[in-house]
């Protein structure tokens, strides 16, 4: 009779500490279509990839993206677009937070200035502290099917970078913690440096480059088993009066563009500059 008490008694303290650990908030994303863990599986279904010469999937009609309705902490991706230091982010990374900070890889947390978010799109500014000597340029140039981009910034809260393809264009539909509709971009994957598996959650808010360098879109969703990426129509960017009509087809920024042999150093590069950053949403 004591054995089996004490074996209950043990039983119950190990239930226990799981239940502890299984409830620990290391959801790292904000939405369910791109929110894996910061530290990523040891197990992981692998990356889907339309191989080269491929052709090139069908258009698709509207997605529709869930947002968690019970907020949490969380990690996404922001870039630089003007010396004054403003960043622009995803509306799901930001939205809900009682803080938001950037994530330096020596100094650790870094508090931002200000924060805002657009209640029409999954699009937000962020303004940091300091001028900045280095921006990325902004296009409202839509890309076109069979384009190909570069998407950059911190999946699965590591730096990486990936190859997309331009299938076409569709309307992206949001509800959940607020409900939105608005139109977006969809691309399949080509590649991912350095190699992973799994959700790019974490690379929400980050920039889709076009060859010469200027900034077409930012990241907003995921569909991974599908090899899918979802990124704001840049007439956003015209929206919130961040680019002038004269911007248009302006020199590209990083020497002689970018492609499928460069596009990882040039995200370690612009990375490393602060042009491009790891967000950190802290709820209370």
């Amino acid at each position: 009779m004591r054995r089996t008490l004490e074996f209950t008694i043990y039983f119950v303290l190990i239930a226990l500490v799981i239940l502890r650990f299984a409830n620990a908030d290391q959801d790292t994303g904000r939405r369910r279509s791109v929110a894996p863990p910061q530290v990523a599986p040891k197990i992981q279904e692998p990356a889907v990839l339309l191989p080269e010469g491929a052709r090139l999937p069908a258009q698709q009609g509207p997605v529709e993206v869930e947002l968690k309705t019970d907020l949490h902490s969380g990690v996404g991706t922001a870039f630089l677009v003007d010396e004054a230091g403003t960043y622009i982010t995803a509306r799901h990374v930001v939205d809900g937070c009682s803080e938001v900070y950037f994530i330096h890889p020596r100094a650790g947390l870094q508090k931002t200035k200000s924060y805002k978010a657009a209640n029409n799109r999954d699009f937000a500014l962020i303004g940091a502290y300091g001028a900045r000597k280095f921006h990325l340029r902004l296009s409202d140039k839509e890309s076109q099917r069979g384009a190909e981009g570069f998407m950059m910034g911190y999946p699965q809260g590591e730096p990486a970078d990936v190859r997309a393809t331009v299938i076409g264009h569709t309307q992206m539909r949001s509800r959940g913690r607020y409900r939105m509709r608005e139109p977006v971009v969809a691309w399949v994957e080509r590649e991912r440096q350095p190699r992973f598996g799994g959700s790019l959650g974490g690379i929400s808010g980050g920039p889709v480059l076009d060859a010469n360098g200027n900034v077409v879109g930012t990241v907003v969703a995921g569909a991974p088993r599908r090899g899918r990426v979802y990124t704001t129509n840049p007439k956003v960017f015209v929206e919130n009066q961040l680019i002038p009509a004269s911007q248009q087809g302006r020199t590209p920024i990083l020497g002689d563009g970018i492609n499928s042999d460069n596009y990882h150093s040039i995200g370690e590069t612009l990375r490393a500059s602060g042009a491009i950053r790891q967000v950190y949403c802290k709820v209370s």
